[in-house]
């Protein structure tokens, strides 16, 4: 309670371990426990605050969904949303790069605590095409740091998130445009998703964040 208290004053890391793609840091900010790559917010942050304003667009209408695809597990601030702050009960297929991540997601974060959650240890861009299953609603938030990962600016990726959705299904596709280059991935994938789907629509969040809402 202490190091919550002191970290509305000034963040207080609690851990530190080296991930797939740089160090990753457990630490308290504003009372909040969260996890951090280098760079950027990697769950229970500003991220966590995207994905919150997101459900708060995609799920207000009709049946909530029953199976959900999580691409890019992090510390797991989207099965808290989904769970412990909307209460929704699908079944959550994620899939995560990082066994650095998933640990830290268990041992710091309660991630075990979650019902019907499968984590898969792998390449998202690769299992895309690899698992069979549909969702009613994907979602996807693979980064390397800031940066989108490798490949999922392609086509080919964006086709693979369509054959993984159910009939009227939905992908929610995180990105961040901090700088020029990072804006040309992010208007790549909202370019791809004009001709693999039907609807592109692109929700502004936290000043960096494009998220493209695509069915």
């Amino acid at each position: 309670m202490l190091r919550r208290f002191i970290s509305y004053f000034w963040p207080i890391a609690e851990t530190r371990a080296e991930g797939r793609h740089g160090e990753l840091t457990v630490r308290w900010e504003a009372g909040t426990k969260v996890l951090n790559s280098v760079q950027g917010n990697q769950s229970f942050g500003a991220l966590h605050r995207v994905w919150q304003a997101v459900f708060a667009e995609v799920l207000v209408q009709g049946s909530p969904p029953r199976e959900v695809l999580l691409l890019g597990l992090g510390g797991g601030s989207v099965p808290a949303i989904l769970r412990d702050e909307l209460g929704i009960a699908a079944r959550i297929t994620a899939i995560e790069l990082d066994p650095t991540m998933v640990q830290m997601a268990r041992d710091h974060f309660a991630l075990e605590r979650h019902q019907d959650l499968q984590v898969i240890l792998g390449d998202a861009t690769i299992q895309v095409h690899a698992i069979r299953q549909r969702f009613d609603l994907v979602l996807v938030d693979l980064f390397d740091d800031l940066d989108l990962a490798r490949g999922v600016d392609s086509r080919a990726f964006l086709h693979g998130l369509r054959d993984r959705c159910a009939e009227g299904g939905l992908v929610c596709f995180n990105t961040v445009a901090y700088d020029e280059a990072s804006d040309r991935r992010c208007q790549a994938v909202h370019d791809h998703g004009l001709t693999v789907f039907r609807r592109v629509h692109e929700l502004r969040l936290e000043e960096v964040n494009r998220v493209f809402i695509l069915s």
